[in-house]
């Protein structure tokens, strides 16, 4: 196999590269994905954090990023003058019945009040790309352009190991996220909320992260695409 390792080296971000911090629920899958872009073009810098000590729900992620983005103690340092933007990427699990995803978006929208406060550019600084049911959903959508079946996924032992069985070999961090593009079309043609807003089952907000990424990377990942494919 070809991996993205081997065929691209890391190319150093340059100092006005914009940054996208991705906070992430799960400590393994979702870094391994995010990190893919990292150091895939000069022009972006991806920084994937993952959850800690199994602290995974949307109001402890929210306390952790203000811990990681404290000014004087963080161990980052967000410019929104350089338009600098935190994503948070969490499962629905039972926090959306829970109220800790509206917690989650109340932070954010909270944050991005101080932001215009301090720069004249207004723009989402702080964001959410929720799951439902999971991160999963979004990797599926890399190779399917129909929702599942919702018998067949209920049916499963999991929803990850029904994507897993459903993506020959499961899903490869090295070279599948090379189907940015494809996902993004995919997760955003089946996108539907209900009367309340809330996401339908097998939907995922991610394709709004995946196309601030994929303006950066595109060039990039379609000379990748014909090496690895």
């Amino acid at each position: 196999m070809i991996t993205r390792v081997r065929q691209y080296g890391k190319k150093e971000p340059s100092r006005d590269a914009h940054k996208i911090y991705v906070v992430c629920e799960g400590s393994s899958d979702e870094p391994a994905y995010f990190g893919f872009f990292e150091g895939l073009s000069s022009n972006l810098n991806v920084i994937p954090i993952p959850s800690e000590k199994g602290n995974t729900d949307p109001v402890k992620l929210a306390e952790m990023a203000t811990s990681c983005f404290d000014k004087n103690t963080g161990r980052y340092r967000l410019d929104y003058s350089q338009g600098d933007r935190v994503w948070f990427v969490i499962d629905t699990d039972t926090w959306e019945d829970e109220g800790k995803i509206a917690v989650l978006r109340e932070y954010c929208k909270s944050k991005n009040t101080e932001v215009r406060r301090v720069v004249t550019k207004s723009y989402q600084a702080w964001n959410v790309a929720q799951s439902k049911p999971s991160f999963e959903i979004w990797l599926y959508y890399h190779f399917y352009s129909e929702a599942p079946v919702a018998e067949e996924a209920e049916n499963a032992v999991s929803f990850k190991k029904f994507v897993n069985d459903k993506i020959t070999g499961g899903f490869n961090y090295e070279k599948d996220p090379v189907n940015l593009k494809v996902a993004i079309a995919n997760a955003k043609a089946n996108y539907a909320v209900d009367e309340t807003g809330a996401l339908s089952p097998y939907v995922t907000e991610v394709f709004l992260l995946g196309r601030e990424i994929y303006g950066f990377v595109a060039g990039e990942l379609a000379k990748l695409y014909n090496k690895l494919r």
